[in-house]
C-alpha cells in the first residue's frame, strides 16, 4: 500500500498549460469530452471518463483534473465509487489497480492488479456498506475495509467456489445481492463465513443461467436488468418473493441509481428515464439545450440528481453536463475532442494532431477524418462538424504546416487524398481527380496517403500508396507526380524526412525493402536496405535493422532511422550515392553503441522497436517505443540519458505513437495509445544572439526548490554563476538555447539569500551578456 499526496496545480495539468512550466514537470493533454462514471461526495462531483479522472467543485465551479501528475497510480478509469462513512472515494482502474482518495491523501492498493488469477480479474462495479466496499470482479468479490485500508475477504460464490462474473451489488440490510453471468445470487449479509459458497444461492426463477449486468435497492424492492445476449435489456423487481417485469420502456441501461424521494434513475440508450417507485414516468431527458448551440441529442452513461433538482449526466459525447430546468452546460475541462493520436507534427509553437490510423495490415482504422490544433492553450477541432466535405472521409494520418506561412495547413488521409487549408479554411480537396494522385481503386476516391514533407524551397512532397506513381510534389497551385517502378504500387508508405541536399527518405516498413531514398526531383533514386556496419577490430558485423516505423534528421544533418531491433544512424546521408567500389561501407549505416562502462558493446535499443525519434535543441534524440516508454538519448547516441515509463513517471501508455517538440519551450509532446502529454526538456532552439536572455523562476524564493533555468541563449553558450562576492556557485554548457540549475552551489548546498550574476559567453567567446537572479529565503 502506498500514500501519496494529491497535488491541485492547474499549470501543471494544462489549465492554465502557456504559462511558464518548470523544466522536469508533465502536462497531461487528455480528452474529457466522453465521460462514463460519476459519484456525489456533496462538494465535489467526480467524473471519470476516457482521459482519466476529474472533479466539478458546485460551490466555486472549478474544474480540477487528477492523473498520474498529481497522484493518482493508474489510467483508464473502470469503476467510481463514495463511501460517506469514511468520506473516500474509490477508484478501479481497467489494469485492477485501486486507488482510495482521502481528501488530499490517496492510497494505492494493487493487490488485484499485482495477484496471478487466470482469466477476467475486471472490478466492473462498486458497492459501499458503511466502512465496506464491496467489489464486483471478474473472478468474484472482493471487500474491502477502507477504514484499514485494506482487503479483507475474497468470495468466489459459485458452485465449487469456481470463478464467476460478477457485474454489480446490492443490499437490503439483510441480504446482500449479487448480478452475474450467471443468474441472481444472495445471501445473508449476517452469515460469518460469506467465503463457502454454499451460503449463497441463486435465484431459480428468474433466468437463473441469464447475465444480469445492473442491480439497485429500492426500499427492500431489488431492482434487476437481465442483459440477454441479443435484444433488449429487461428489467424486473423483486417484491415478497416475487419477480416482476417494469420499466418497459428501457431498451439498453447503462447505468441505474436510486436518487431523494425514492426516484429511480436509468440512463437509457439515448435517453434518461426518472420513474417513481411505482413505475411512473416523472420526467424524461432526451436533449440538451446548450447556450451556445441548437438542441443535441444525448449519450448518458451516468445520471445523479441532487435535491435541488441539478442533473449531472456524465455523457458519452459531451462529457460531463449539468442540466437544471431547460437549461443545459458542459462542464468537463477543456482539452481535444478524443485520445487517438496516430501522428504530431509542430510549426511556430502550432501543435498538430491526427487522430486517423492504419492497422498492422496498412488498412483503415476507419477513424472519423479529425485532426486538432492546440495554439497559446486552445483547441481548435477540423472535422465534418465544421466541413461537410469531411463528413465520409477517415483516417486523418498526417498533418504538415507551410514553412513560410504556419496557418497554411495540409492534412493527409489514408483514403481521401488530401485537405488544404488555409486559417480555418478550407479551401482545397485533393484528390485524383483534380492533382497527380492516384486512387488505389481506378475511378474510385481511395487516394491513400503516408506521409507528407516539405523541402527548403516550400515544395510539398507527398507519397501515395498502392499506386503506379507514389510520389507526388505540389508547389504554387502545380502537382507533379514521379514515377518510382521500384515500388511502384506498394502499399505501405510511412513518413518522408528531406534533408538539406534536398533526398526524400521515405519508410516503407517493409522486410528487406526498409528505406527508400529519392535524389532531387528523381535525378537518382535506390532502396536503402537499413544494415548497420561495425567493426571490433577483429571482425566486421552487419545487422539487418528491418521495419522501419521512424525517420528524424538530426542538427548535424544526420539521419537517424527508427527500426524493430534498435536505431541506425546515417552521419553522412549523401554517401548512400556513392559507388561501392569507390566507397565499401556507402549504403551502411552506424548503430550507435551505449557506454557502460564495462568495455562490451551494446547497440543502441536493439531489444525495441522504436516508432518514433524526435531531435531537441541539444541534438539529443528523445526516442519512442512500441512498448517500453520514451528513452532520451546523447547527441552521439552512447549515453542513455532518461528511460521514462508508465512505471517511472506519469507517461500514459509504454506505447508511442508519435514525438514532436516544441523548441522554443523545450516541451516535448508524447503521443500515446492513451492520449498526450507532455513534458517539459531543458533544451531550446538555440538563440543567434544574447537579446532575450531571462531566469525563471526570478525571484527564487524560499517555497521553490525546483530548477532554475536560464533561457534564450545561443548554442553551447558557456554559464558562470558566482555570488556577489565573485565566488562560483556553478559553471555549465546550454543544452541549445536553455541551461536548468538546481540553485545549489558546488558544495551541494542551496544558495542562500542575494543577487547572483549569471555570467554569459558564447562558444567563440564573440558574445557576452551579464545577468542577475535573486534568491530569497
Amino acid at each position: 500500500m502506498k500514500l501519496k499526496l494529491l497535488s491541485f496545480v492547474f499549470i501543471i495539468l494544462g489549465v492554465t498549460s502557456f504559462a511558464q512550466i518548470p523544466v522536469g514537470e508533465w502536462t497531461n493533454y487528455q480528452s474529457y469530452r466522453s465521460a462514463s462514471r460519476l459519484v456525489d461526495t456533496g462538494d465535489l462531483i467526480y467524473c471519470a471518463g476516457n482521459g482519466g479522472l476529474f472533479t466539478y467543485n458546485k460551490t466555486d465551479n472549478s474544474v480540477q483534473k487528477l492523473s498520474s501528475i498529481n497522484g493518482l497510480s493508474d489510467v483508464g478509469v473502470e469503476a467510481l465509487a463514495y463511501g460517506a462513512e469514511n468520506d473516500v472515494v474509490l477508484v478501479a482502474y481497467e489494469n485492477s489497480n485501486i486507488d482510495l482518495i482521502y481528501g488530499k491523501d490517496i492510497y494505492n492498493l494493487s493487490d488485484i492488479k499485482r495477484k496471478q488469477i487466470m482469466g477476467n480479474k475486471a472490478i466492473n462495479k462498486v458497492m459501499f456498506d458503511g466502512a465496506m466496499a464491496y467489489l464486483s470482479c471478474g473472478f468474484g468479490i472482493v471487500v474491502i475495509n477502507t477504514e484499514k485500508k485494506e482487503i479483507k475477504d475474497t468470495w468466489y460464490i459459485a458452485e465449487g467456489g469456481a470463478h464467476l462474473t460478477v457485474y454489480d451489488m446490492a443490499s437490503d440490510g439483510t441480504y446482500l445481492y449479487a448480478a452475474t453471468a450467471e443468474g441472481i445470487y444472495r445471501a445473508l449479509a449476517s452469515e460469518p463465513n460469506l467465503q463457502d459458497y454454499s451460503n449463497w444461492q441463486r435465484f431459480s426463477n428468474l433466468h437463473p443461467n441469464g447475465r444480469f449486468t445492473q442491480i439497485e435497492n429500492l426500499n427492500g424492492k431489488i431492482i434487476v436488468c437481465y442483459s440477454p445476449a441479443s435484444g433488449n435489456d429487461e428489467l424486473y423487481i423483486l417484491d415478497n418473493g416475487n419477480w416482476t417485469r417494469a420499466f418497459t420502456e428501457i431498451s439498453k441501461v447503462y447505468d441505474m441509481t436510486v436518487a431523494f424521494n425514492d426516484r429511480i434513475i436509468i440512463s437509457n440508450n439515448g435517453d434518461v428515464y426518472i420513474f417513481a417507485e411505482n413505475g411512473t414516468i416523472i420526467e424524461k431527458i432526451y436533449m440538451y439545450v446548450f447556450a451556445d448551440s441548437q438542441s443535441q441529442g444525448i449519450d448518458p452513461r451516468c445520471t445523479l440528481l441532487n435535491s435541488d433538482g441539478t442533473y449531472w449526466i456524465a455523457d458519452n459525447l459531451y462529457g460531463l453536463v449539468r442540466k437544471k430546468g431547460e437549461v443545459s452546460e458542459q462542464v468537463s475541462p477543456g482539452g481535444p475532442v478524443d485520445n487517438s493520436i496516430f501522428s504530431l507534427s509542430i510549426s511556430e509553437g502550432n501543435l498538430w494532431v491526427a487522430s486517423g490510423g492504419r492497422d498492422a495490415a496498412w488498412g483503415n482504422l476507419w477513424n472519423q477524418a479529425r485532426f486538432q490544433k492546440y495554439s497559446a492553450g486552445t483547441w481548435s477541432v477540423f472535422d465534418y462538424s465544421k466541413y461537410s466535405i469531411m463528413s465520409g472521409f477517415h483516417d486523418i494520418v498526417c498533418i504538415v504546416a507551410d514553412p513560410n506561412d504556419p496557418e497554411h495547413v495540409f492534412a493527409g488521409c489514408w483514403g481521401a487524398g488530401v485537405l488544404e487549408f488555409q486559417g480555418d479554411e478550407l479551401i482545397e480537396h485533393h484528390s485524383y481527380h483534380n492533382s497527380t494522385l492516384q486512387s488505389v481503386i481506378p475511378n474510385a476516391n481511395f487516394v491513400a496517403i503516408g506521409g507528407m514533407a516539405f523541402d527548403k524551397e516550400g515544395t510539398l512532397w507527398v507519397n501515395n500508396g498502392g499506386v503506379s506513381k507514389v510520389l507526388s510534389s505540389y508547389k504554387n497551385g502545380e502537382w507533379k507526380s514521379y514515377s518510382l517502378p521500384d515500388i511502384a504500387n506498394g502499399p505501405n508508405f510511412g513518413n518522408i524526412v528531406i534533408t538539406d541536399d534536398g533526398d526524400k527518405w521515405i519508410a516503407l516498413s517493409n522486410r528487406n525493402k526498409d528505406i527508400y531514398v529519392v535524389k532531387g526531383e528523381n535525378e537518382a533514386r535506390q532502396w536503402q536496405r537499413n544494415i548497420a556496419y561495425f567493426s571490433n577490430g577483429s571482425e566486421e558485423i552487419y545487422l539487418p535493422m528491418h521495419d522501419v516505423y521512424s525517420i528524424a534528421l538530426d542538427r548535424e544533418s544526420a539521419v537517424w532511422v527508427g527500426s524493430a531491433a534498435g536505431v541506425a544512424v546515417y552521419d553522412e546521408p549523401s554517401r548512400i550515392w556513392n559507388s561501392t567500389e569507390q566507397d565499401p561501407l556507402a549504403r551502411y549505416a552506424r548503430q550507435p553503441g551505449l557506454e557502460l562502462g564495462d568495455g562490451i558493446y551494446h547497440p543502441l535499443l536493439a531489444s525495441e522497436t522504436v516508432t518514433a525519434i524526435a531531435v531537441d535543441g541539444g541534438n539529443r534524440k528523445w526516442c519512442g517505443t512500441k512498448a517500453n516508454g520514451v528513452f532520451l538519448i546523447s547527441e552521439d547516441g552512447e549515453k542513455e540519458l532518461e528511460h521514462f515509463t508508465v512505471d517511472n513517471s506519469p507517461l500514459l501508455s509504454n506505447e508511442i505513437t508519435s514525438i514532436v517538440i516544441n523548441d522554443q519551450r523545450g516541451e516535448v509532446f508524447f503521443g500515446t495509445s492513451e492520449g498526450l502529454i507532455s513534458y517539459m526538456g531543458v533544451a531550446t532552439e538555440p538563440e543567434k544572439a544574447f537579446t532575450d536572455v531571462y531566469v525563471f523562476p526570478n525571484p527564487v524564493r524560499e517555497t521553490y526548490d525546483g530548477p532554475i533555468v536560464v533561457t534564450g541563449l545561443m548554442e553551447d553558450t558557456d554559464v558562470k554563476i558566482t555570488d556577489i562576492s565573485g565566488n562560483l556557485v556553478f559553471h555549465g554548457t546550454s543544452f541549445g538555447g536553455q541551461i536548468s540549475w538546481d540553485g545549489k552551489n558546488r558544495n551541494g548546498n542551496r544558495c542562500h539569500t542575494g543577487v547572483y550574476l549569471v555570467f554569459l559567453n558564447n562558444k567563440t567567446g564573440e558574445e557576452t551578456l551579464v545577468t542577475k537572479v535573486l534568491f530569497i529565503h
